[in-house]
C-alpha cells in the first residue's frame, strides 16, 4: 500500500468519527393522577348510645356476681368484668376506665372500693350483692344475677 492509500483510508476514518451520533429518544408514557376518591361518610347510628353497650347482641346482658372474682387465676376474661369497668367508668371511676380488659385486676378493685366508700357500703373492693347491685342499679344494658 502506498503513502496515498494510507493518508485516504485516514481520511475516511476520521470523516467516520466525526459523524455525529444520532440521538433517538423513546416516547415518554404520559399516566393520569390518579382521581381523589372521598370514602362515604358512615351513617350514624339509630340506636340509642345505651343499647351500644350490650356485647351479647340480646337486650341484655347478664352480669353474675359469682364471676366478679378478683384476681381469680382460673378466670378468662368476662363479660361480667367488662361491663362492670365500664360502668364504673361510666360512673366517674377513672381507675376502672384505665383497667378496661375484662381482668378483675388492681386498677378495678380500686374503682370498686372508691365506689363502695362514696356509697357507705364497706369499702373492700372486692364484689358484694350489695356493691353488684348498687353499681349496676339504673344500668339499661344488664340484667344482675346473684346467686
Amino acid at each position: 500500500m502506498n503513502e496515498r492509500e494510507n493518508t485516504d483510508n485516514l481520511e475516511a476514518t476520521a470523516v467516520e468519527d466525526e459523524t455525529p451520533a444520532v440521538i433517538v429518544e423513546e416516547p415518554v408514557a404520559v399516566v393520569a393522577e390518579p382521581a381523589i376518591v372521598e370514602e362515604p361518610k358512615p351513617k350514624p347510628r339509630t340506636t340509642s348510645a345505651a343499647a351500644t353497650h350490650v356485647v351479647s347482641g340480646k337486650d341484655k346482658d347478664d352480669v353474675f356476681l359469682k364471676q366478679a372474682v378478683f384476681k381469680n387465676p382460673r378466670a378468662r376474661k368476662s363479660l361480667t368484668i367488662h361491663h362492670l369497668q365500664r360502668r364504673l367508668a361510666e360512673l366517674g371511676y377513672s381507675d376502672a376506665a384505665a383497667d378496661r380488659d375484662g381482668w378483675y385486676g388492681d386498677l378495678t378493685k380500686l374503682a370498686v372500693e372508691a365506689w363502695q366508700k362514696d356509697n357507705k357500703v364497706e369499702p373492700t373492693g372486692l364484689m358484694n350483692a350489695k356493691t353488684i347491685e348498687g353499681i349496676f342499679a339504673g344500668d339499661p344494658n344488664v340484667r344482675v344475677n346473684t346467686d
